[in-house]
C-alpha cells in the first residue's frame, strides 16, 4: 500500500523536475518565452510600487513636517533679528532667558 503511493509522489516530482527543466532551456533558447516572464515580472513590480505609493507619500508628508518645525524655529529667530541677547528653546523654539539652563514652556534643559 505505502509503495503504490510512494510510487505517485515519485512519478509527480519527476514531471515537476522535468517541466522545470524544459522551461528553463526555453528560456534560454527563445525570447519569446522570456519575455512572457518578464513582463510577468514587471507587472509585479507595478502592482506592487502602486499598492506602496500612499505609504510612501504618507512617510515623505511626515518627513516634511519635521523640517517644518526646525524652519519655523529657524524663521522666527531670523524675525526676531538675531539679537545676541534673545535665546530660543533647542527643542520648542520659544524665547527664554540668556541664562536659563531649562525651558519654561517645555521645561527641557538647554
Amino acid at each position: 500500500m505505502h509503495f503504490g503511493l510512494f510510487k505517485v509522489f515519485f512519478i509527480f516530482v519527476a514531471v515537476i523536475v522535468g517541466v522545470i527543466f524544459i522551461l528553463t532551456i526555453l528560456m534560454v533558447v527563445s525570447p519569446k518565452i522570456r519575455a512572457k516572464f518578464m513582463s510577468k515580472q514587471i507587472k509585479a513590480t507595478k502592482y506592487m510600487i502602486d499598492e506602496v505609493e500612499d505609504d510612501l507619500t504618507d512617510i515623505a508628508t511626515k518627513r516634511a513636517n519635521i523640517n517644518k518645525e526646525g524652519v519655523e524655529i529657524t524663521a522666527k529667530a531670523i524675525k526676531d533679528g538675531l539679537n545676541k541677547s534673545t535665546k530660543y528653546c533647542k527643542h520648542c523654539g520659544e524665547k527664554i532667558d540668556e541664562d536659563s539652563k531649562f525651558c519654561k514652556k517645555c521645561g527641557k534643559e538647554q
